[in-house]
């Protein structure tokens, strides 16, 4: 796992292995490989977890307190026992430009953490994993050949997500895409404007998603160091939000395609008060002792917001709304327009409304570029590390 201070300098090349030699070359696939089947497996043995620990109908009354609570406190007791070396996903990647490694001695408890978090409802994804995971592998094989650490973690950064990709396959419907939509038809200008509208208001969705998250990360300050303590606030917090409303439970890759199928039925003053929740539910784990990340939970919101506005305005079609609004708020977040743009074209497979998704996406992040989730002061340093 990355973790500020426990990052060291790359070793020094000592066995003559050049960064395009056949067997450095070996290496980096070889890496990537097992990478992705390692994510795989994991995305599987979080499937069955999850599976286990909840039933399709709630057998008690208060079952997701009670048993997003007990998460609570297991994520807890595990960061308690082995440390919290888990960074969050913005921050595992700068410390990761700074230092060129992750940390390996890190991984088998950090990997615990993030699967405990999410098979107990944690309102998180896992793209965390893949990003410690691959990284770690690739720092492991660096030091052991004493060359080209940061290329090496690269790869099985590369590789982690292809095995992620390869694993939503899966779950895919008939027709390709992860989260169908109705078809746009003919397409027209005036959706251009439609779409620099909605990239800002799915940029001020994010905005609230990061002004939630440094609220409760603040509250949870004076608390650093007692996991348990934030454990129990962790999951007490996520399971009342789950007993109001189960959708925000998990990281919402699958609980979105529920919103798309009953979304119009629910109305849109439900799918607001779904989307406050979701981000209520999302920044409070982020903030507590929950490990995970926030690209599937944005995609659940985003998409959700998108949804009600076209309820509320019928003119603007869900082609146009749902991956316009989705967009800005990732990029709000994210910060990384080059990445957001193929992630929300291919979450859709609906090609026509890839210049939407652009627009959207150059918007949302030139209107919030400067609303940061980890301020830095005036040296460049992150003073917004979490405890």
């Amino acid at each position: 796992m990355n973790h500020p201070g426990d990052s060291t300098a790359a070793p020094p090349g000592g066995d003559g292995v050049e960064r395009y030699s056949p067997r450095f070359v070996l290496a980096a696939i070889l890496i990537a490989v097992t990478a992705a089947g390692a994510m795989v497996l994991f995305l599987e043995v979080q499937r069955l977890g999850e599976a286990l620990l909840w039933p399709d109908s709630f057998p008690v009354p208060l079952f997701p307190l009670v048993l997003s609570t007990a998460g609570g406190l297991l994520v807890g007791l595990c960061l308690h026992v082995f440390g919290d070396h888990v960074l969050l996903l913005q921050q595992s990647i700068v410390e990761f430009q700074k230092t060129g490694r992750f940390e390996p001695r890190h991984l088998p408890a950090g990997l615990l953490a993030i699967y405990l978090s999410l098979i107990f409802g944690a309102s998180l994804g896992p793209e965390v994993a893949a990003i410690d995971m691959g990284g770690s592998m690739g720092t492991l094989a660096g030091d052991r050949l004493r060359s080209r650490v940061r290329t090496l973690s690269i790869a099985g950064i590369a590789g982690a997500l292809a095995g992620f990709a390869i694993y939503l396959q899966i779950t895919k419907t008939a027709g390709g895409a992860l989260y169908p939509l109705p078809p746009l038809g003919e397409f027209f200008p005036l959706y251009l404007v439609y779409a620099a509208i909605l990239g800002l208001a799915g940029a001020a969705a994010g905005a609230l998603f990061i002004g939630a998250f440094r609220l409760f990360h603040r509250l949870m300050t004076p608390l650093a160091g007692q996991h348990l303590i934030r454990g129990l606030a962790g999951g007490v917090g996520l399971g009342i939000a789950g007993m109001v409303f189960p959708l925000v439970l998990f990281s919402g890759q699958n609980e979105f395609k529920t919103v798309l199928e009953t979304g119009a039925a629910a109305g849109a003053a439900v799918l607001l008060l779904l989307v406050a929740a979701k981000i209520l539910a999302s920044t409070w784990c982020m903030a507590t002792v929950f490990k995970g990340g926030p690209i599937f939970p944005l995609i659940f919101a985003g998409g959700t917001l998108g949804l009600a506005v076209s309820l509320l305005i019928p003119a603007i079609p869900p082609a146009v709304a749902v991956p316009a609004v989705m967009a800005g708020m990732i990029v709000c977040v994210l910060k990384a327009p080059a990445a957001v743009i193929p992630i929300v074209a291919l979450v859709f497979l609906q090609w026509e409304v890839l210049i939407i998704v652009a627009i959207a996406t150059v918007t949302g992040y030139y209107a919030t570029r400067k609303i940061e989730m980890f301020p830095h002061d005036g040296n460049g340093g992150d003073t917004g590390s979490v405890p």
